[in-house]
């Protein structure tokens, strides 16, 4: 933008000429520029002020090449030997060392060293920058000069204009009455204001510092002033990283009170930074935020932290029951100091090898959602890893601490876990003619307290019916291959032999807890558990052509021979708890989702899988199927040995297991549908159902999520869960657009969150806003209640090469006012 004034405009451009005539018809003549000598700047004729001078182009101190030959067209060509002055009739066109000047009149004046160009005068830069004025008058060394009606188009699109614009100094740039935009000009109506502008009495570019001031500056949105400020600056746009302050954020909360927080950026080196963002608020004081980023050769990592002493602590906690003074109290308590602390980073040690880390520490588990930090979360992971990639394996050992950020999360529940180890090869040379894989998996935790989920037993008191975390220690190696091959008969029919072989080493030792009692042996134990099977995958696709398709009919069975699962219920289960039996597991050699359970017993699992794939690229795909137990021990009815209860009521624990069915539609590119459903061996009634929709219809986004599950009161799970959770996005024009969402709990009857926004887009890669509401609860599911109610309000302006400002306001409250709201009998 104004870099080209300085740099460009008062900085480059060729005039004179060698030699001399009285009048000349010139026309595409390249005339070399003059050597350096003493006879030359004594010559009676012009010299060329741009041999061996240098320029300022984009910050880099550039020599101008003393070589370098001028071209120049122009209608006339007229030199004045008494007054040293030569004279150039247009249209004139000068082309000299990567620039170009249009003018209709070009005259340099020798004795005075001046050179001016009149009338539509038109400069290009090296790097395709324009600019345009009534008149250029500098002087020769183009250190000094004053341009008239100024109008500056960068390659970067931004614009400037101005009435009159001066260099002085070589360094230093004034532009008066000037107007400064990232906005493309309309083109119906060129003359209506851009989207936004800055206007102001005065603007100056100082080249050394790479700064752009305003004073007496007027901020314009759609033509209209919204803001005045007596002095304003940034950095030059063609800078990406200036020390200096960002644009300020503003906020209200009923906790903190007002804020205003006011950034400031500081460029250490090229490959280092810092951002310092103090936190002023009303009601708690200050609270300073950093953030240090630093980039090496072979990675990058980042610090954060913030930290406040808070004025009033109080201003966190709420009572459940309001009433009742002896209502237990939630939140962080009469703790003043607060802080919190994140480091991440990743280094590259090789081609293949990496290691790097995420750790997070807090002050408590309120403060990251209390003041916003970092994007306010639910759960927080610290990990630190080496990963390792080749052609045919992948390595990953990690340690992890885990963080509970809800008010029902208790710290001394939650593992601690290293290390944790995975790695997969798989044989690049066949094996017997198959595909032969080999994985270890290897993990050891430990927890200070044991942590159970709990349900009601009838109607009364709440009671523990799974042990899904035992205090103490507990440690397991598994290792395991697997062999595949698969064969293709003349008839089309595909058959998979497989086998697979597994082993564990578990150790565990749990800490002294009466209540392990119902659920695990508190004795310490370490065993060695197999597990081996073979199986055989049979699938018969039937291929078919249509006037308007490809229809695919696939019937699929399967059958695997193994021996009974052992240890059930000797350890505890920590990484196996998430059983979904759906059509996405039907045909899993082993459907536990983690390690500490394995998968026994002879079992046959028979699908049919139908396709069609239009000619038009449209494609609908179902899959349908059941499972058998045939002989052996069912591991899923195993579950009530299992201290977390993992397997029962899962659609497995019986000998036919329920039916699941899966469904994809797609019948545009703008179209989605899925879903999966599970149903009731005996009378088909619903157990579990997902589905899910995305679509775009015009000027119209939607997406569609909805889900429910069948009590499962063995789990703990006493009703039906069941909610839906949508959103949708209009666009008004291209660039407006309304949207909202929404989440519906069927089982509180309540919508226990809701966002409106309304936005625009990016006009024209020129300015952004967006603003939203959310209202979301705070949904005590331990007693079925809504607890309270936080209310958000969000406004964000992007403006290009400026910067975004925001503001945002929230308040809590307890949608119960003076009563408890009670879905359900029930107490903790």
């Amino acid at each position: 933008m104004v870099r080209v004034f300085a740099a460009a405009l008062l900085g480059s451009t060729a005039l004179a000429l060698t030699g001399g005539v009285s009048v000349a018809q010139v026309a595409n003549e390249f005339i070399p520029a003059p050597p350096r000598s003493a006879e030359t700047s004594k010559a009676k004729g012009p010299r060329n002020p741009l041999a061996g001078a240098s320029v300022v182009d984009g910050g880099v101190t550039a020599r101008r090449d003393p070589n370098a030959r001028m071209l120049m067209e122009a209608k006339e060509l007229v030199y004045d030997y008494d007054r040293e002055v030569v004279t150039a009739v247009g249209p004139v066109d000068i082309y000299y060392d990567g620039r170009a000047l249009q003018a209709d009149r070009v005259v340099y004046d020798q004795k005075n060293n001046r050179v001016r160009a009149m009338g539509n005068a038109k400069l290009t830069e090296r790097d395709g920058t324009v600019a345009y004025a009534d008149s250029l008058d500098l002087t020769d060394d183009f250190a000094d000069g004053v341009v008239r009606s100024l109008r500056i188009e960068t390659v970067d699109r931004t614009r400037f204009a101005a009435a009159q614009g001066r260099r002085e100094g070589g360094k230093l740039s004034v532009f008066d009455r000037g107007v400064y935009t990232a906005c493309e000009p309309c083109r119906e109506n060129p003359d209506k204001p851009p989207l936004w502008q800055i206007k102001a009495k005065r603007i100056i570019f100082r080249e050394d510092e790479k700064m752009v001031y305003y004073e007496d500056a007027t901020f314009e949105l759609w033509g209209h002033p919204i803001a005045w400020l007596p002095f304003f600056s940034h950095p030059d746009p063609s800078v990406k990283r200036k020390s200096g302050f960002l644009a300020p954020s503003f906020g209200r909360s009923s906790d903190t009170g007002l804020t205003v927080e006011t950034p400031y950026f500081w460029v250490i080196a090229p490959n280092m930074d810092a951002t310092i963002s103090p936190m002023f608020s009303s009601k708690q004081g200050v609270m300073m935020k950093g953030e240090f980023r630093h980039r090496l050769l072979d990675g990058a990592y980042t610090i954060r932290a913030a930290g406040i002493h808070q004025l009033d602590p109080g201003e966190f906690d709420y009572k459940l029951d309001s009433n009742d003074p002896n209502s237990l109290t939630i939140g962080p308590g009469d703790r003043r100091d607060r802080w919190a602390f994140q480091t991440f980073g990743k280094f590259d040690i090789n081609h293949q090898w990496s290691w790097g880390w995420d750790v997070t520490l807090y002050s408590d588990k309120w403060v990251r959602g209390d003041y916003d930090l970092w994007g306010a979360s639910r759960t927080s992971v610290s990990t630190v890893y080496l990963q390792g990639q080749g052609d045919r394996s992948w390595f990953d050992l990690r340690a992890y601490r885990f963080y509970g950020m809800t008010r029902y999360d208790r710290q001394d529940r939650l593992p601690f876990a290293a290390p944790v180890l995975d790695y997969n090869y798989v044989f690049e040379n066949p094996v017997q003619g198959g595909e032969l894989a080999f994985n270890i998996n290897a993990s050891s935790l430990y927890r200070e307290e044991s942590e159970y989920r709990r349900g009601r037993l009838g109607i009364g008191p709440r009671s523990d019916v799974a042990l899904i975390g035992a205090a103490g220690t507990y440690s397991r190696i598994s290792a395991d291959a697997q062999w595949r091959r698969r064969f293709i008969d003349p008839v089309g029919q595909v058959w998979t032999p497989f086998a697979f072989v597994r082993g564990d080493l578990i150790y565990s030792n749990p800490d002294d807890d009466a209540r392990l009692g119902p659920f695990l042996d508190g004795d310490q134990d370490v065993a060695l558990r197999g597990m081996a099977g073979v199986g055989l995958e049979y699938r018969y696709p039937f291929v078919a052509a249509s006037s308007f398709g490809t229809h695919t009919i696939e019937p699929i069975a399967q059958i695997l021979l193994r021996p009974n699962e052992t240890h059930v219920g000797d350890f505890a289960n920590e990484d196996a708890q998430s059983l979904m039996f759906d059509d996405t597991t039907l045909f899993a050699w082993d459907k536990f989702s983690g390690y500490d359970r394995v998968e026994g017993g002879s079992r046959a699992n028979v699908g049919v899988q139908y396709s069609l794939n239009f000619d038009s690229g449209a494609m609908f795909s179902v899959m349908a199927g059941q499972s058998y137990h045939l002989f052996g021990k069912n591991s899923f009815a195993e579950g009530d040995r299992d201290p977390s209860r993992t397997g029962l009521q899962s659609g497995l624990d019986t000998t036919r297991s329920d039916y699941v069915a899966g469904m994809t539609l797609v019948p545009t590119k703008d179209l989605v549908l899925g879903g999966h459903v599970r149903m009731d061996e005996k009378n088909f009634s619903l157990r579990a159902a997902e589905l899910e929709g995305r679509a775009t219809l015009g000027r119209v986004q939607g997406n569609l999520v909805y889900g429910r599950y069948d009590k499962q009161p063995k789990l703990g799970y006493d009703d039906i869960r069941e909610g839906v959770l949508a959103g949708a996005r209009v666009f008004v024009t291209k660039d407006v657009y309304v949207g909202g969402g929404a989440r519906y709990n069927f089982d509180l009857k309540e919508f226990d969150k809701t966002q409106i926004g309304f936005g625009i887009n990016n006009i024209e890669d020129c300015i952004s806003l967006a603003f939203d509401y959310i209202r979301e609860y705070d949904v005590d599911t331990s007693v079925r209640r809504l607890d309270s109610i936080d209310h958000k309000f969000l406004v964000r302006m992007d403006l290009r090469t400026l910067g975004g400002i925001s503001a945002s306001t929230s308040t809590a409250s307890d949608p119960f006012d003076s009563e408890t709201r009670t879905m359900g009998l029930a107490s903790q």
